[in-house]
């Protein structure tokens, strides 16, 4: 049977010649008809109107086409539905995507594979030793945000953080550049020093962000570079943990925000909070900034040529 409906839907054969050719009843046929063969049948009436679209607006993609459909045609269909109809009708989309091209970067960090992550075979004892970054997505109800967080991985101190409604390379460095103002100020340091005898380690994933010529010649022109294996969130436990609390504890506060601006003033006072006022039972029940601030007053010949 199956035989019989492949050469019907080639054209090889009508229904009626079919049936004779093989002795079979046109009801059996019909009955026997495939899931696919009902599938189509079931959505026919759309294909014109779906192809109308298609030559009107080449460049639309599938979410595009779906909006067209239901806003300009009055015909509502599921998006992975809409997707699976154009495979079976041939109907594939014009679009010219461009596929991202690998930078040198990655390609050094690919070849380095597990080598590049510093973090895990470095004994990390000490504040300004070693920092991790990570990038979150906030959902607040005017839109959605992205938090991006430099954080100290022995002191627990936030140095750096930036809001942003994109994920664009900007989001990181403007972190960065925060977090070295910081510690600077922390350290009590001059800018003018060219050469520090501390060299920070730098721990972030693979993301576009990460790997860009901008960031990367940002950290190495003062520290150095570590890298997660690709999909391994337990490689940055403590940004993982930072973030998972940040979400839970104050998910109903963010989910209630109507603008981004507003959802900015409340991030800065959350992380103010956390900084100079929470209690970690990691660093001995202080805050992160109180003890990061002892350490280095009780160790100045470690910091004492620190430079951001």
């Amino acid at each position: 049977m199956e035989f019989a409906h492949t050469q019907v839907n080639l054209g090889n054969f009508g229904v009626n010649r079919i049936c004779r050719l093989l002795g079979i009843s046109k009801t059996s046929y019909y009955q026997s008809k495939n899931p696919q063969d009902k599938f189509e049948q079931k959505y026919l009436k759309l294909k014109k109107s779906i192809t109308d679209v298609i030559k009107a607006h080449p460049a639309y993609g599938i979410k595009r086409i779906k909006a067209e459909l239901e806003y300009k045609h009055d015909l509502r269909i599921g998006r992975d539905t809409l997707g699976k109809l154009l495979k079976i009708w041939g109907l594939s989309l014009s679009r010219n995507i461009k596929k991202k091209k690998i930078t040198l970067i990655q390609k050094i960090l690919k070849a380095m594979a597990s080598r590049a992550n510093l973090l895990i075979r470095t004994k990390i004892d000490k504040p300004l030793q070693a920092i991790t970054s990570d990038i979150t997505e906030l959902r607040f109800a005017g839109g959605r945000a992205y938090l991006c967080v430099h954080k100290d991985v022995f002191g627990q101190l936030v140095y750096g953080w930036n809001l942003g409604l994109t994920m664009e390379t900007n989001l990181v460095t403007n972190s960065l550049n925060k977090a070295r103002r910081q510690m600077t100020k922390l350290t009590k340091t001059s800018h003018q020093v060219k050469k520090p005898s501390t060299k920070i380690l730098y721990h972030q994933d693979r993301g576009s962000q990460y790997t860009s010529y901008q960031y990367v010649q940002a950290v190495l022109d003062q520290g150095s570079l570590s890298y997660s294996d690709p999909g391994t969130p337990t490689h940055n436990p403590g940004q993982e943990s930072f973030f998972g609390r940040f979400k839970h504890e104050y998910r109903d506060e963010i989910a209630e925000i109507k603008t981004f601006k507003e959802l900015e003033r409340f991030v800065k006072a959350k992380i103010k909070y956390y900084n100079y006022t929470r209690r970690h039972t990691s660093i001995g029940l202080i805050s992160p900034y109180k003890f990061t601030k002892l350490f280095v007053k009780n160790h100045p010949k470690w910091y004492g040529k620190f430079s951001t």
